[in-house]
C-alpha cells in the first residue's frame, strides 16, 4: 500500500509540475507578443531576437550553474550556520556555500533518469528564470542591444533571483529560518527582484531612444498593434496561473520516517 500511495503521488506530483511548465511558458509568449504589439516596425527584428535568444541564454547558464547556486547558497555568505542538524539526517548549509547537495555530481544537480520527480522541479524552476529575464526584457524595450540584454538575462535568470530564491524558498534558508519570510507566490523572490533590477537598468539607460525631440518635448509614441499588445497580456494572465500553481508544492514526501505532507511556499 506504501509503495503505491509513492508511486500515486510521484505521478500526481510529476504531471502537476509539467502542467505548471507549460502554462509558464506562455508568460515569455505573452512578453514576447505584448512588446512587439508595443515597439515601434524598425524594433520588431530585434525584439523578437532578443525574446528569442533569451530562452538558450538562460537554459544552458541555468543548467551549467543557476540551479547550483540555489542549492549551494541557502545561508548566505556566512550570515548564519544551517539550522539542520545531523540528528535529522539532512546537514545542509552552513557557512557560505556549504550545501552538500551542491555537489556538482550529486544527483540532484540535474535532470536523470533515476529521479523524475527533479526533473519536472527543475524544468519549473527554469521556467521562473525564463519569467525573471522577460519581466526585464518588457522593461527594457527598444532602449538595449541584443548582446547588452543576453549578459542582463543571464545576469538576473541564472544568478540574481536564484540567490533570491536559495534565501527565500530553500528549507535551509536563513531568511525563512531566522526571519520567518514566507513568498507569497513569487511576490519577493522573482518579482521584486526583477522590478528592482529592471528599475536600476532604466535608471541607466533613460526613455526610449526617440521619446524626446531635440527641444525636449516628449513624443507619443503608441503602440504599433494593440490587438497583439491585448492578447499578450491576456496570455500573461493565462500563464500567471500556471506560475501560481507552480510556486505550491502539493505533496511532499518526507521520507518514510516523516510520510507526506502538503507543502506551500508562501
Amino acid at each position: 500500500m506504501t509503495n503505491e500511495l509513492t508511486a500515486l503521488t510521484t505521478i500526481f506530483t510529476e504531471f502537476y509540475y509539467w502542467m505548471t511548465v507549460v502554462l509558464m511558458f506562455l508568460i515569455h509568449v505573452g512578453f514576447c507578443m505584448y512588446e512587439v504589439g508595443a515597439s515601434r516596425y524598425k524594433h520588431h527584428q530585434h525584439t523578437l531576437m532578443k525574446n528569442t535568444m533569451l530562452i538558450p541564454l538562460v537554459t544552458i547558464t541555468w543548467f551549467f550553474f543557476g540551479w547550483w547556486i540555489y542549492w549551494a547558497f541557502p545561508t548566505g555568505p556566512g550570515i548564519a550556520p544551517s539550522i539542520m542538524t545531523e540528528s535529522t539526517g539532512l546537514v545542509l548549509g552552513g557557512g557560505f556555500g556549504a550545501n552538500e547537495l551542491a555537489n556538482a555530481t550529486n544527483a540532484l544537480m540535474a535532470v536523470n533518469l533515476n529521479d523524475h520527480i527533479m526533473g519536472v522541479f527543475w524544468a519549473a524552476f527554469l521556467l521562473f528564470s525564463w519569467t525573471a529575464a522577460s519581466i526585464v526584457s518588457g522593461a527594457v524595450i527598444e532602449r538595449i542591444t541584443t548582446f547588452a540584454f543576453g549578459i542582463l538575462a543571464i545576469a538576473i535568470g541564472s544568478v540574481f533571483w536564484t540567490i533570491d530564491a536559495a534565501w527565500g524558498w530553500h528549507f535551509d534558508g536563513w531568511m525563512l529560518k531566522i526571519l520567518g519570510y514566507h513568498d507569497a507566490y513569487a511576490s519577493g523572490v522573482i518579482h521584486a527582484v526583477c522590478g528592482g533590477f529592471a528599475l536600476g537598468i532604466l535608471a541607466v539607460l533613460g526613455p526610449r531612444i526617440g521619446k524626446f525631440t531635440s527641444s525636449g518635448e516628449p513624443r507619443n509614441i503608441g503602440p504599433r498593434n494593440p490587438w497583439l499588445v491585448c492578447i499578450g497580456l491576456f496570455l500573461i494572465y493565462t500563464g500567471f496561473w500556471g506560475f501560481y500553481a507552480a510556486c505550491n508544492i502539493p505533496i511532499f514526501d518526507l521520507g518514510p520516517e516523516y510520510g507526506m505532507e502538503g507543502v506551500t511556499f508562501f
